[in-house]
């Protein structure tokens, strides 16, 4: 059932059409339309969270709301990495539809998404953080090239394949954007921040900290932490923004749409004292697909010197990024708990809908890789949590296995609150499965994998067909949960490397995307 936003703003029964929505019968009435408290971290996977099994527990808030809310175990990014992974949660769509392929291609203002949905609905907008859907997020610094960094990528239009040029302009993290009125961006309103507070003398000693660039003290392959203190930290800047926020509003009648999404605890993964040294060495172990001969799989994953540490990197290297990384998540949760007091303080628990995902994930060791990367299909990469509680509709402590994807958020959303959905969204709604965790939803997902990658995945197979890497690659994760051994090469398995390209084939075909010949043309390699 859909509602206008202006019947549902006048009904005396908010909480009864809410409810309404979902055809559920039994379900705790809300005061007026809900809230929504959106939160994000940028590079964050599974692993490091206790409710999906860290047994050191870095993330408390996190696993506290997990026992408020239901849990997805198999949600999946629609696209990777950063700028399109953003753009599919917001959106609801994909890069062949949205038109976001590859990191700061803005994402057009035709598209509509989360923030102009909501504004044009009723609710106030609100976004603290990183958006990276504008274009370059370091601007006008004369040393970075080009224009000063204020630049944004292009799509050039051929017929064979993707190429992005840049152009000066672009928004950056700088102004309000995408239909959210209230705003504060990681770069200037950090800067003006941090001169409030008496800190601008950093502006001027070293580069200029801000986005995610939080004055590392050494290089990533030695122990680091961040020079700002934890307390004028970013993260905290975003937080002290978000409980002045919800302080204000605890009284007033309109309802709001509020995006927290911090730049942590992304690289150059250097938490702020005394979060760095939370963990010790002997606390932390190596992923179980930490050593990986690499056999079989795309040569650029072995060159790319950035990621792949091995040999170079000794265990105790490895185990110190591990520790630091845990650090970060320990010290995002904890921000993450100071907004979720203010929000039960100020009286608005009971009637917002709180979201906590992240954009993609980092391999923290697994395969001897660090950060991100592309030619590739891996978990730790594209499998990323997912936490949602919505009063009165999630079961406390409930578990969702169900494969889902983030182009399915906007559209659950827009249900849940009786807002229309636009026909041009590709993700479905899977509301159903916040009161029956148990029931059936997608029977695979499909990641736009960078600009000439794709990868399909139902449960058991999953699939990357590469457009520009002499291998694709398959896994039986039932049998190999740690992607160690590709079986795209092997003539046994054939059939079914051939039955999934010919799924993605047909998936681009649908989605209409502009370079489907471009995959097609791979030839499929078998050695054995």
């Amino acid at each position: 059932m859909t509602i206008s936003r202006r019947d549902f703003l006048k009904t005396a029964l908010g909480g009864a059409v809410y409810a309404s929505t979902l055809n559920l019968k039994q379900c705790k009435p809300l005061k007026g339309p809900p809230n929504v408290l959106f939160i994000m971290t940028d590079q964050q996977p599974v692993s490091t969270l206790g409710c999906y099994g860290n047994l050191l527990y870095p993330t408390p808030n996190l696993d506290q709301l997990a026992e408020t809310g239901i849990r997805f175990t198999d949600f999946y990014i629609g696209a990777f990495p950063c700028s399109p992974s953003r753009a599919s949660m917001f959106t609801g769509c994909y890069p062949q539809r949205h038109g976001v392929f590859t990191n700061n291609i803005p994402l057009s203002d035709n598209n509509p998404s989360l923030g102009y949905l909501m504004r044009d609905s009723g609710w106030d907008t609100v976004y603290f953080g990183k958006s990276h859907l504008k274009g370059h997020m370091y601007r006008d610094m004369p040393w970075r090239k080009p224009f000063n960094g204020a630049w944004y990528n292009q799509r050039i239009l051929n017929d064979e394949e993707f190429i992005i040029e840049k152009n000066k302009g672009g928004l950056g993290e700088d102004h309000p954007q995408l239909g959210f009125d209230t705003w504060a961006g990681g770069w200037k309103d950090y800067h003006a921040y941090l001169r409030q507070v008496g800190l601008g003398k950093l502006l001027e000693e070293r580069p200029i900290p801000g986005n995610h660039n939080d004055l590392p003290s050494a290089s990533n392959s030695k122990h680091r932490y961040s020079l700002l203190p934890e307390e004028h930290h970013m993260a905290s800047f975003f937080t002290q923004k978000a409980e002045e926020f919800l302080r204000q509003r605890h009284r007033r009648g309109r309802p709001f749409c509020m995006v927290l999404s911090y730049y942590g605890p992304h690289l150059p993964v250097a938490p702020p004292k005394p979060w760095n040294k939370k963990y010790s060495l002997e606390q932390c172990s190596l992923p179980d697909n930490h050593y990986d001969t690499l056999d079989g799989k795309p040569s650029s994953q072995r060159t790319n010197t950035y990621c792949y540490k091995f040999p170079e990197w000794k265990k105790n290297q490895y185990l110190d990024y591990i520790r630091r990384y845990y650090g970060y998540c320990a010290y995002l949760d904890c921000q993450i708990g100071r907004v979720l007091d203010a929000l039960k303080e100020n009286g608005l628990e009971d009637n917002t809908i709180v979201i906590f995902t992240s954009d993609h994930g980092d391999m923290i060791g697994s395969h001897s890789y660090l950060y991100k990367m592309e030619n590739c299909c891996y978990q730790e990469l594209c499998n990323v949590p997912f936490i949602m509680r919505v009063p009165g509709i999630t079961s406390p402590g409930s578990v969702t296995h169900s494969l889902t994807s983030s182009v399915d958020i906007l559209p659950t959303l827009l249900g849940l609150l009786g807002v229309e959905r636009p026909q041009i969204i590709q993700g479905k709604s899977f509301s159903h499965l916040l009161h029956q965790p148990g029931a059936d939803f997608r029977d695979r997902v499909f990641i736009h994998w960078g600009p000439q990658s794709v990868v399909s995945y139902d449960g058991k197979w999953k699939f990357g067909l590469h457009a520009n890497a002499e291998v694709d690659e398959l896994y039986d994760r039932h049998l190999d949960p740690g992607e160690l051994k590709n079986l795209a090469l092997d003539k046994r398995y054939v059939e079914i490397a051939r039955e999934k390209r010919e799924e993605i084939i047909a998936w681009l075909h649908e989605t209409e995307h502009p370079y489907t010949p471009l995959f097609q043309r791979k030839k499929t390699k078998v050695l054995s």
